[in-house]
């Protein structure tokens, strides 16, 4: 392993997507309300920041410097499984969509306690380095996605139409 583990452009944003899908992943999951517009509006948002932290994920190669490591595998599969999730929900295939979605998320905070319990990378590093700001920085992420999510629930909400009267292809 490198010990050459530094903050990059790459990294920084890569962190931040699957910041930001953590918290629009945990409000799909936890939202009565499921096919609104709402609920489509916040799926794009997170199956973009999902796609990008997998695809970005090939780029980082911190763990074996020039090669590809088990956590690129979780990447690929997450890739697969965003997509059948997608497709599923263009199908009608609510159960299926539901299942594939919340089993991605699921794999979101395995990869996130992969980070976090390795001391050596770089997310411990930095809390160890300076606790109060990256506190301050994980409270601020989770701020802006509940503010997000909050903007488009008040503003599509009252316009979205319940999930018995959508289309199937209407994701």
């Amino acid at each position: 392993m490198s010990t050459d583990h530094s903050w990059n452009a790459l990294i920084v944003v890569h962190a931040l997507a699957a910041s930001f899908a953590m918290v629009f992943g945990a409000v799909q999951i936890i939202r009565r309300r499921k096919g609104d517009r709402p609920h489509r509006v916040l799926g794009w948002t997170w199956l973009a920041c999902m796609y990008f932290t997998a695809f970005s994920s090939f780029w980082i190669q911190q763990l074996r410097p020039g090669n590809f490591s088990w956590i690129h595998g979780l990447s690929a599969f997450t890739i697969v499984t965003l997509s059948l999730g997608l497709w599923n929900a263009r199908r009608g295939n609510i159960r299926a969509h539901a299942g594939n979605m919340i089993g991605t998320y699921a794999g979101l905070w395995g990869a996130f306690i992969g980070v976090v319990a390795v001391p050596s990378r770089l997310v411990p590093q930095a809390f160890q380095s300076n606790w109060l700001a990256m506190s301050a920085l994980t409270l601020g992420i989770v701020a802006v996605g509940l503010a997000a999510v909050a903007v488009v629930t008040r503003l599509l909400g009252q316009a979205g139409m319940p999930s018995t009267t959508r289309e199937p292809a209407a994701i």
